[in-house]
């Protein structure tokens, strides 16, 4: 017998060696290899090996389209962004227990099931296909974020919002709602109040909540939003524009999401191609004009968006789906207009459809009735990760 250790020992005991060529694998490659052994298993879930295999763990390689309830034709799309193409009914739309998406952070999802009348809550790692079901909250949920970071944490946590009726009025969004905060830790597996109760009115949207900056943040649609910083377990007031004069309902969001450590904001009032993509300051001192966008040659090209939404008429058929941030020349927007998904830059303002979806519904003589399917709160960031739940 050899007195030398063989290549494939000589690779095993060398880690260094091994992530080189671990990180190389393909996913359904790398799942596989998570079975050989203990010491493989942990090398691979590490946030190191994590760091090495995705070294841009912001990269948004695609978004889940998810619509459910008061449409016709409602389910899951993938669109890719990276590679272009038409939305793909493969393994990415095969999700268990017919799990609806709330939301996404890194790569992961948190997603909700509803059997035998009551709803349950799961994280899902939507590369590896895996998921871990959550120990059911104590109480009336109203909202539900996560934040995770895997290059920094194997931990994720979740931030629950309960709430109940605190002030009942006939005025419509004039009731007060008592909430209290409760946190689940994947390091411990269970839940904890956070904080003391607290009342807000309903013009609060907790289950739209945003992670950014450490924190989930709530957008409202009639005064200043509100935010939880997760590391200080504490509550803040997050600023908004100010609502034009004569906007009696208030304020109308066509966009409030994350990328890349960036928060965004669109508000558009009226019909109207022109709008600005406002950017808040990491201190939370204020919001500032990031881009100003005009669709009009995108209208030009595809006219089918100049048409008015049947159930809304005073805006034209056209939905911002996600901001991506990119290197500033190539950051974009993508958009869904009647049948169809755009990318559009928003530097050098070229745009070019990536894929194609079908119209809501039809009437009896075949017109669209609504010609858009999803909206900014139906579109969740895709990130590959191989991060073990």
């Amino acid at each position: 017998m050899s007195e030398y250790p063989s290549s494939a020992d000589t690779i095993a005991s060398d880690d260094d060696l091994l992530t080189k060529i671990l990180i190389r694998a393909p996913v359904k490659s790398l799942l596989r290899f998570k079975s050989v052994s203990k010491h493989w298993l942990s090398l691979i879930t590490t946030p190191h090996f994590a760091r090495c295999r995705n070294p841009d763990p912001s990269s948004v390689s695609g978004l889940f389209l998810y619509s459910s309830g008061r449409r016709l034709n409602s389910g899951l799309n993938f669109i890719p962004l990276q590679n272009h193409g038409n939305p793909t009914d493969g393994n990415f739309t095969t999700f268990p227990l017919g799990m609806k998406i709330l939301s996404s952070c890194h790569g992961l999802l948190c997603c909700t099931s509803f059997s035998r009348g009551n709803h349950q809550f799961h994280i899902l790692n939507p590369t590896t296909k895996q998921f871990t079901s959550l120990p059911k909250p104590r109480g009336e949920v109203r909202g539900l974020g996560f934040s995770v970071d895997p290059c920094r944490s194997p931990h994720y946590k979740v931030v629950c919002v309960l709430g109940t009726v605190s002030v009942l009025s006939r005025e419509p969004y004039q009731s007060e709602w008592r909430y209290q905060i409760e946190i689940y830790s994947s390091e411990t597996s269970t839940w904890r109040p956070s904080g003391e109760p607290f009342i807000r009115d309903l013009n609060t949207h907790f289950p739209g909540g945003v992670y950014w900056n450490g924190a989930i943040h709530w957008f409202n649609t009639l005064g200043d939003s509100l935010y939880f910083d997760i590391e200080d377990e504490r509550l803040g007031i997050l600023s908004m524009p100010p609502i034009p004069q004569g906007e009696a309902n208030g304020r109308l969001f066509r966009y409030y999401g994350e990328s890349r450590g960036h928060l965004h904001l669109v508000e558009i009032y009226g019909a109207r191609t022109q709008f600005c993509v406002y950017e808040m300051e990491a201190d939370y001192s204020g919001w500032f004009v990031k881009y100003n966008v005009d669709l009009h040659e995108v209208g030009v090209a595809f006219p089918e968006m100049m048409q008015r939404l049947s159930w809304d008429p005073m805006y034209y058929s056209f939905a911002i789906l996600a901001i991506v941030r990119e290197e500033d020349e190539r950051s974009f927007l993508v958009l869904h207009l009647p049948g169809k998904i755009v990318r559009y830059n928003l530097v050098n303002k070229s745009f070019e459809k990536i894929g194609n979806v079908s119209p809501e519904h039809c009437d009896s003589s075949g017109m669209i009735e609504d010609a858009l399917r999803y909206f900014w709160f139906h579109a969740f960031q895709y990130i590959e990760t191989v991060s073990r739940i």
